[in-house]
């Protein structure tokens, strides 16, 4: 079978969840004996119709397994988590023949996109009128949302007031120039440098943190909700046109359904990486217990419940237990801090924690922080906004726990008086709980590609 994946590009220019499932689907398909090629958008030269797609050099993938690499020349702007200002230069049409060309010259079985962001509707087009087979796996909510999270004004966003709230949310998206700068071959030089990066870090700590007027305070303006209700429309519109969307949580084919998707072409299937195995065993805990917090310090992630809920606790004289984190915050008696970690590390990071708590207060699509606690044998407790849940039988391996903050404090609490939980959930998990690694999860999407298209595939 001969494979075209669509994503923002190849590591360590492109990083994250996205990237990396891409990247180790893609090296399993080519040991799998299958032809592999990742298209990306490439340079934003301006909002015309005009684009190319270009042959690049071949990408080393893994060891002597190579891919094919195409860029998109003029593609659409990649906002990023940034937001979109101006709806319509998301929705430039280009010229469809380019791509007519491009899959004349090369005959793909399968298109695999995983990201709508930068992609041209005419690609997708192309596509259909070349019969190759697409899918389009979900790893954000950008089809929906300009900011990619559903989470704006430091909450959850269940009603966006028919996209009345986006302009509000979007204020602050970057302008269509600096889009420009980050997507051209300058910024993939300066991207590491130490300036770029403390201006990167304070950027995103500031993204979801701003306040935004009550909309009853504020004058709409209705021209600019009605491009943005046009751009979902516009991407709700694509989903439908695609052979199949591979949704990988319950949590996320709901919130899209929310959205005007219909869920005809719909596919749950969860998700692995390739850093995921079977490394379950029966653990030692550690005295005083620690739990672990592998996510950022922002709002979405649901730290600062976290916080609130052990400085509760030890501010009531319970202290017997330690939060880890891998990244820096302000001090307390209980917090551990250390340095970011790789996933070369993963296992020295696991070895440290008893629990792993994923307290998001967003709509995470999945969140492989779950799948890599359980697969080191390691309970989890999560919100009921995370994908990953669904990895959860609860009580069992571990806890789902509503955004309340009573509620993940009296969770706590019954593992703090009585650890033995702990070691019974750590037990489930070595007897029962599957670790999907991506070699199965590889034969599920080949699955996918053949026979995809039926809601509530698992």
């Amino acid at each position: 079978m001969n494979i075209l994946h669509y994503s923002l590009g190849f590591p360590p220019f492109r990083r994250g969840g996205m990237t990396k499932y891409c990247i180790d689907l893609m090296i399993e398909q080519k040991k799998r004996g299958h032809e592999v090629s990742l298209l990306w958008p490439g340079t934003l030269i301006n909002n015309k119709t005009w684009a190319s797609v270009n042959k690049r050099k071949t990408y080393l993938l893994e060891g002597e397994i190579e891919c094919y690499s195409y860029e998109i020349v003029n593609p659409l702007p990649i906002p990023l988590m940034d937001g979109i200002r101006k709806p319509k230069e998301f929705m430039i049409q280009k010229e469809k023949s380019v791509f007519d060309i491009f899959f004349q010259n090369n005959k793909f079985d399968v298109l695999h996109i995983h990201t709508f962001m930068g992609l041209p509707s005419e690609l997708i087009e192309a596509a259909v009128h070349a019969q190759v087979r697409t899918i389009y796996t979900t790893h954000d909510y950008f089809p929906v949302c300009p900011r990619c999270t559903l989470f704006h004004d430091g909450k959850i966003c269940t009603d966006d007031h028919a996209c009345a709230d986006c302009i509000n949310c979007n204020r602050n998206a970057l302008s269509y120039r600096k889009i420009q700068f980050l997507q051209s071959d300058i910024y993939r030089i300066v991207k590491d440098w130490s300036i770029v990066k403390t201006f990167r870090k304070k950027h995103n700590a500031n993204l979801y943190s701003a306040y935004e007027e009550p909309l009853a305070s504020r004058e709409i303006d209705r021209d600019k909700q009605y491009d943005y209700q046009e751009l979902r429309q516009h991407n709700i519109e694509l989903l439908e046109k695609i052979n199949a969307v591979h949704f990988n949580s319950q949590n996320t084919l709901n919130v899209y359904k929310r959205y005007g998707y219909s869920g005809k072409n719909a596919n749950v299937i969860s998700i692995s990486n390739g850093a995921i195995g079977n490394h379950k065993k029966i653990r030692n805990m550690h005295k005083p217990i620690h739990f672990g917090y592998l996510g950022p310090v922002t709002i979405h992630k649901g730290y600062s419940i976290l916080r609130k809920v052990c400085d509760r606790l030890w501010s009531s004289g319970i202290t017997e237990f330690e939060v880890h984190m891998y990244t820096d915050a302000e001090k307390a008696p209980y917090l551990k801090c250390h340095k970011p970690y790789s996933y070369v590390e993963l296992e020295q990071v696991m070895e440290e924690l008893d629990i792993v708590i994923v307290p998001s207060e967003c709509d995470e699509t999945f969140g492989f922080t779950t799948l890599e606690a359980l697969s080191y044998g390691i309970p989890v407790i999560t919100s009921d906004h995370v994908g990953a849940k669904d990895l959860i039988e609860n009580g069992k391996n571990g806890y789902i726990v509503n955004l309340s903050d009573t509620m993940l404090e009296s969770t706590m609490l019954e593992l703090l008086s009585d650890t033995d939980i702990v070691r019974k959930m750590n037990q489930y998990i070595v007897d029962s709980t599957n670790i999907k690694t991506i070699q199965e999860h590889c034969e599920e999407i080949i699955g996918l590609y053949i026979n995809g298209g039926r809601e509530g595939r698992k």
